[in-house]
């Protein structure tokens, strides 16, 4: 409602008019009206102080540009703007508005494919771009060859490249070395740490992935000239994932990496988390998780060649003592295997006993 003064001929009139004005709406419209797309922002609106929003587990939940935990949200003054973002995955998703006195309204929201805000397709480009050669550089980056020697430029070129991407994307952005080493099998270390800083600078979290490749012919199993599996995979979903936080406010202060000799023991991932520098792992901050990715070129679910299903991972650890249930750990786990990907909660699998992931047949389905 609003008041609005007439003057002229008639004199001075004060006349009320009343107008409805929409106190929620989802991407400009009624939510009676609206379409969630899944794996896209969904901007919304909520007018009147006290009341609230509530959200499921597959809709995450922010309110300006920082996370809601439990997807609740309260209007603090006379309006919170914020965006809903549906998991790719999302199937059913229902909405309430919860009043002041405590009663609520739901809505049940129709949900279309959107293009997530990290694509396959935007992956898979620069995948090709990475690990692809020819003459126009425009068009094929040839970051190929990257496994790590003393020192082998093909690797300081790559990651040259790398660094480039977070820096051009405004994180602190630092090259670390690490040269403790003349063994040409326990080659020179070189890291890319990218920091975002944090509302709460008491704690750290982060996400990495190596970016050396086997060398060809080496064990395990060998390796290829552009390690598109292994790990050319990880290290492009680390570069999306900053491309993602740029405009994201993050609670505590983040690092993305990519990490070198990997397959030489790990020996890139060590040094950062075992020595003093500024860009260094804090020892002094509460390190709330980790996430690593590795091997990740291949989509849940899916099967080889020969029919048998591709396993898939996913774990926890360090367990500083496997009597004790972590609950913290395990409700992340649930959250992102269940409610994101769908995944069921028996994890065995058909196929041949002995094809890489034992731990899933019948006689492992307790571990």
């Amino acid at each position: 409602m609003f008041t609005a003064t007439l003057s002229g001929c008639f004199g001075e009139q004060t006349i009320e008019t009343e107008q409805e004005i929409a106190d929620f709406q989802i991407n400009f419209t009624s939510p009676d009206a609206a379409i969630l797309n899944t794996g896209e922002w969904n901007e919304f609106f909520l007018i009147g102080e006290g009341r609230a929003i509530s959200v499921p587990n597959n809709v995450l939940l922010f309110i300006d540009d920082t996370l809601i935990p439990n997807g609740y949200a309260m209007v603090e003054g006379n309006q919170i703007n914020g965006k809903l973002l549906p998991t790719p995955y999302a199937e059913n998703v229902r909405i309430t508005i919860v009043e002041e006195n405590g009663k609520g309204e739901s809505f049940e929201m129709e949900l279309a494919n959107g293009t997530p805000i990290i694509s396959g397709a935007e992956w898979f480009e620069k995948m090709d771009f990475i690990t692809s050669v020819c003459s126009d550089s425009t068009q094929c980056g040839g970051y190929i060859n990257r496994w790590m020697g003393s020192p082998n430029p093909a690797f300081e070129r790559a990651a040259s490249f790398f660094h480039g991407h977070f820096e051009g994307l405004g994180y602190e952005t630092n090259i670390m070395r690490v040269s403790d080493t003349f063994s040409i099998t326990e080659p020179e270390s070189l890291n890319v740490i990218a920091w975002k800083r944090g509302k709460d600078n008491s704690c750290v979290q982060g996400m990495g992935a190596h970016m050396d490749v086997a060398v060809p012919g080496g064990p395990p199993g060998g390796g290829t000239y552009e390690g598109a599996y292994d790990n050319t995979a990880g290290t492009v979903a680390i570069m999306l994932y900053a491309k993602a936080f740029v405009d994201i406010e993050v609670q505590c202060d983040t690092f993305l990496a990519l990490w070198s000799s990997e397959e030489e023991g790990l020996r890139g991932s060590n040094a950062f988390a075992n020595n003093d520098c500024d860009y260094c792992l804090p020892q002094d901050k509460e390190l709330r998780f980790y996430i690593n990715m590795d091997m990740m070129g291949i989509s849940y679910p899916a099967k080889k060649a020969n029919g048998d299903p591709f396993p898939y991972h996913a774990w926890s650890g360090p367990d500083i003592d496997p009597e004790v249930q972590d609950v913290a750990i395990t409700t992340i786990l649930d959250y992102v295997h269940r409610d994101v990907l769908n995944a069921p909660m028996d994890m065995r699998i058909d196929g041949e006993y002995g094809a890489g992931c034992d731990q899933h047949w019948d006689d492992h389905y307790n571990l």
